[in-house]
């Protein structure tokens, strides 16, 4: 077919794959009994990591669109895991994970564990090259 190879492409085959292993971490979570996905866990993460943060200091790092992470930032928050205050000109808000936020990734990470290794599996066990090259594209 005239239009075959646009469904091949590279950005269709990695959109794909990236939804179908995002399906894979999800249901390891949703085993962990919290209402969590791949994605909020990837935020959390992040804030695990900073003492707080803006949001646009979070959309960048995570290369997440700011109403995405709005959105997203609405959910966590209401489920207390994170917290969202007003910088100190009152305009800029800034965000931190909460002490419960904590307890949620301790509490998912042996069922991310199971998910990154069914992952593994399906992608082979040589992963080192392929993941040095996803970061080359995340630096773009």
């Amino acid at each position: 077919e005239k239009y075959q190879k646009l469904t091949d492409c590279l950005c269709s085959s990695m959109r794909r794959s990236a939804r179908n292993i995002s399906q894979i971490y999800n249901e390891y979570l949703n085993q962990s009994g919290e209402k969590i996905n791949a994605n909020q866990v990837s935020i959390l993460v992040t804030l695990s990591q900073i003492e707080k943060g803006t949001l646009s200091e979070l959309s960048n790092q995570l290369n997440m669109e700011r109403t995405t992470l709005t959105r997203n930032l609405s959910v966590l928050d209401k489920s207390g895991w994170i917290k969202i205050y007003s910088g100190e000109d009152g305009r800029m808000k800034l965000t931190k994970l909460s002490s419960k936020g904590n307890r949620v990734l301790d509490k998912i990470l042996p069922y991310w564990e199971k998910a990154q290794n069914q992952t593994k599996k399906l992608l082979g066990e040589d992963l080192k090259l392929f993941q040095d090259n996803l970061k080359k594209i995340t630096i773009l």
